[in-house]
């Protein structure tokens, strides 16, 4: 089968978090499996930076066939012609067409052209259509751009994949979905004994207990200004905690953080990392001792799924993805997104006894059910059957 992905940002691009890795675990997968997948991207790194990559022609990245192209102007909305063009004409080409991330040219592209050129496409909503999301920041205009832009391509859609029932449930389109979850590589050393140790690396966490957030320092949409007031109070109450914030700033938030922790008076009790990947991401999942993902309204972490599959004891609101299965697998707390309750999922995962029995709970389950290979062939079945009912 051939397998066109279209989506604005790609790795190395680091920055742009989830949907980037979704395409390029799923594109692996199918690679894997024998299909021929390209995949049509930017060379956006971030705002105002490229990545060092060639354009306009085609790069191998672990078994995938990449064409970055290069953005001209509205970088924020990754315009790019040459984009268009290459989507063109692959799509023509290709039997089945995937399109990420939302808000953005590529998306609008990438659907013109499926539907110009008759070819089945399914939309990943990644989070996108959350209502909280759409209602927290810029709602009328979000709502405005999906009508104009985006809504024939969900309609028209063989479905919209959401990774999660809360997901779906929570989503604008959601009668347009199926819940199909994410995956991440469950096949490499995700946390085999990555040297040197995350505590060595940071010697402020000998003898604490580490609780470690993995994701973009997005304030309030993950939650942190509930989770530092709340993590004060741990600290006021004598308990030997440390947090550690690990993820790129994103519009301002690690000012917000760093004006926060000096306004709770906790500077010392919190390490801020920037961006952590590779052996370094490796070591903190293996050296922490509980994760922490308080967000507002979040679709399917990438991070929370690796912090299960590294045995970690997590607390996460209610809002995001998986919170049920969570609960159904004894893998964590979920907490409703409020400071309060933020702060008695933070005493429960800090008790010792707690974590012990917490702890590896969601391994085996993400191993079966949430790696890329058996993900794949879900939605590749979710594809023939929509396809007979179309």
């Amino acid at each position: 089968m051939k397998v066109v992905q279209i989506i604005s940002h790609y790795v190395p691009a680091s920055r742009y978090g989830g949907p980037q890795h979704v395409a390029h675990g799923f594109g692996r997968a199918l690679a894997r499996a024998g299909h021929d997948v390209t995949v049509c991207t930017t060379n956006l790194e971030n705002e105002h930076h490229d990545l060092d990559v060639p354009v306009n022609q085609p790069v191998e990245v672990d078994g995938v066939r990449v064409f970055y192209c290069p953005t001209t102007g509205a970088r924020y909305w990754g315009f790019s012609p040459a984009l268009a063009r290459r989507s063109a004409a692959e799509i023509s080409r290709c039997d089945v067409v995937f399109l990420h991330f939302h808000y953005q040219f590529a998306s609008v592209a990438g659907a013109f052209y499926a539907r110009k050129l008759r070819k089945p496409f399914i939309v990943f909503a990644h989070g996108s259509l959350n209502r909280g999301g759409i209602s927290h920041k810029n709602g009328f205009a979000k709502r405005a751009y999906l009508r104009m832009f985006e809504e024939k391509n969900f309609r028209e859609a063989l479905f919209v994949v959401f990774n999660s029932d809360e997901e779906k449930m929570n989503s604008l389109y959601s009668s347009l979905g199926r819940v199909i979850p994410s995956g991440i590589d469950t096949t490499g050393a995700t946390v085999a004994a990555p040297c040197p140790s995350f505590r060595d690396l940071h010697p402020e966490l000998r003898d604490r207990i580490v609780i470690l957030f993995l994701g973009r320092l997005d304030f309030q949409g993950k939650g942190l200004d509930l989770l530092l007031p709340a993590f004060s109070r741990v600290v006021d109450g004598g308990h030997p905690v440390h947090l550690v914030l690990a993820g790129p700033d994103h519009q301002g938030g690690l000012d917000q953080v760093k004006g926060s922790l000096s306004r709770l008076g906790i500077e010392e009790c919190v390490t801020v990392t920037g961006l952590i990947q590779g052996k370094e991401k490796e070591a903190a999942l293996r050296d922490c001792d509980a994760f922490v993902l308080p967000s507002r309204f979040e679709g399917l972490s990438i991070a929370l799924l690796e912090a299960m599959h590294a045995g970690l004891p997590v607390l996460l609101t209610e809002n995001i993805g998986f919170a049920g299965k969570v609960k159904e697998v004894g893998a964590g707390v979920v907490a409703r997104p409020e400071t309060d309750d933020v702060y008695r999922g933070l005493l429960q995962l800090i008790n010792p006894e707690t974590r012990t029995g917490m702890r590896g709970r969601g391994k085996s389950f993400i191993a079966s059910s949430c790696n890329w290979d058996s993900i794949s062939n879900r939605i590749l079945a979710e594809i023939a059957e929509a396809s007979r009912e179309s």
